[in-house]
């Protein structure tokens, strides 16, 4: 372990320290659960009760909310094993929250986080391996953050933690953070309208994947996303081959190999890209059936994913002409908003929804629809 900073001339000195560890006082954090207002429909109200009150206790252990604690430690923060462990878990809760829940109220916090984690890596005493694996948190939550400003349609910051992100598994030669980082930026670049961005940074994910032999559930991920950015630009043949691809890789399973950030991959959830493909190329009736399927498979913990997914049903169904599809879909999608969800991104797809009904006026469900969006979306 380190000893404590001692002050000479101006200059912070770090002395290891070899064998037992050194007396001081400990690292504040706890990690991190957030209270949201969740989906109620499918809790007692003991069991939400007792979600938040655990929320609220875990949350006023977080150093920047707990001034006292921030003071305390504002002279040595011993970081070890245990630490680590907690840093590691807060950033996993935060990629688990956006998965239930969305990006718009997670994005402030995790910048906090990602601040307080740079802070522990500027003043902290820690041993070299203790530094590698805090420099490795700080990268991964770095692409967090960037997804979590994604989400919540802050495109411009959002390409500023991609890259900061990336330039972090450079530097470090960190493949499996530049492999998840670049999937991420093709996922952006196909919604803001890059498609071909979208491909070379699918490809060169692909080559940081083989760098370090990764698992299939990582070579469908990425196949999709490439997938997304042919369909993007009317590439029907391309889309096709890479979907194949993905859905061979995605076949083999799951293995103890596959990285936490690739969790997401669901059937449910590739179901879904597959449709969002087929959407793009104008294959609307195949988009439908796929979507609608999708919205079926997908579990609560990824509601966020079932959210989109159903705004995404319903735009399909106005392109197919089934107005009444579309008007459940939007209704369900609106559903898991009021019980908590916050994605601008299934918002702004929403709102596209009932933009693309005006022509329908003539339906009083379709009015009503129209009418609901406006109040819950405008």
């Amino acid at each position: 372990m380190l000893r404590p900073r001692e002050q000479t001339g101006g200059q912070a000195v770090v002395r290891k320290e070899r064998g037992r560890r050194a007396k001081g006082k400990r690292f504040p954090l706890r990690g991190l659960v957030i209270g949201v207002s969740g989906e109620r429909g499918v809790m007692d109200g003991c069991c939400w009760a007792r979600q938040r009150l655990r929320a609220q206790q875990r949350l006023c252990h977080l150093p920047w909310l707990n001034p006292s604690s921030a003071r305390a430690t504002s002279t040595e923060l011993r970081v070890g094993r245990e630490e680590i462990d907690l840093l590691h878990a807060t950033a996993t809760d935060l990629d688990a929250i956006d998965q239930r829940f969305g990006g718009d109220r997670l994005w402030r916090t995790a910048k906090m986080h990602l601040s307080w984690v740079h802070h522990v890596i500027d003043h902290g005493i820690y041993s070299e391996d203790i530094g590698q694996e805090l420099h490795g948190i700080a990268g991964q939550l770095t692409t967090s953050l960037g997804w979590f400003c994604y989400d919540a349609e802050q495109q411009t910051e959002a390409r500023v933690y991609f890259s900061e992100a990336l330039n972090t598994a450079m530097i470090s030669g960190d493949d499996p953070l530049a492999t998840r980082t670049l999937s991420n930026m093709a996922r952006q670049a196909v919604d803001i309208g890059k498609a071909r961005e979208a491909i070379r940074f699918a490809r060169t994910g692909e080559r940081h994947a083989s760098l370090w032999d990764a698992p299939p559930r990582v070579t469908a991920l990425l196949a999709i996303r490439m997938a997304q950015g042919y369909a993007k630009l009317g590439d029907e043949m391309n889309t096709s081959v890479a979907v194949k691809r993905a859905w061979r890789a995605f076949d083999q399973g799951a293995s103890d190999r596959d990285p936490e950030w690739t969790g997401f991959l669901n059937e449910a959830e590739l179901v879904c890209l597959e449709g969002m493909c087929r959407a793009d190329l104008g294959q609307h009736k195949r988009a439908v059936r796929l979507l609608d399927r999708s919205s079926g498979l997908q579990d609560i913990e990824h509601s966020r994913n079932r959210g989109m997914c159903l705004a995404r049903l319903a735009h399909a169904a106005v392109q197919d002409h089934d107005l009444d599809r579309t008007a459940n879909a939007a209704k369900e999608s609106l559903q898991l908003i009021e019980r908590g969800q916050s994605s601008t991104r299934t918002r702004r797809r929403l709102a596209l929804v009932r933009d693309s009904l005006h022509g329908h006026r003539g339906n009083a469900e379709v009015r009503d629809t129209i009418d609901l969006l406006t109040a819950h979306i405008a």
